[in-house]
């Protein structure tokens, strides 16, 4: 499983969001980290897991809170490892009530 040590989200959609992250603790037991903040349309955020209690180490994706619409997530699982250099990048466009995520790879902070 690919590490990484954040993510990084581009609103492009019609609204407010948020990013965190559903993950697997060591228990086994499935998660939603606290949020980022919110984006407005047209910015990006990174997101640092251990800033939102995302244990070093967990399974995680990339969860969306959407304002007022229905939350997302984005693929692929990823393994946390806080000293990574690697991110997640994703674009969320669409509407409150249809949005898509947007995988975009991989890549070096």
């Amino acid at each position: 499983m690919q590490k990484i040590g954040a993510f990084y989200l581009r609103n492009n959609g019609g609204f407010v969001c948020a990013p965190a992250a559903n993950y697997i603790d060591e228990n086994g037991n499935f998660n939603t980290s606290s949020n980022g903040g919110h984006i407005a349309l047209g910015q990006g955020v990174m997101f640092s897991p251990a800033d939102h209690g995302v244990p070093d180490g967990s399974t995680m994706q990339l969860y969306i809170w959407i304002e007022a619409g229905s939350d997302r997530t984005g693929s692929p699982f990823f393994e946390y490892d806080s000293t990574s250099n690697l991110n997640g990048e994703y674009d969320i466009t669409g509407t409150t009530l249809k949005s898509d995520v947007h995988f975009d790879g991989v890549k070096s902070n």
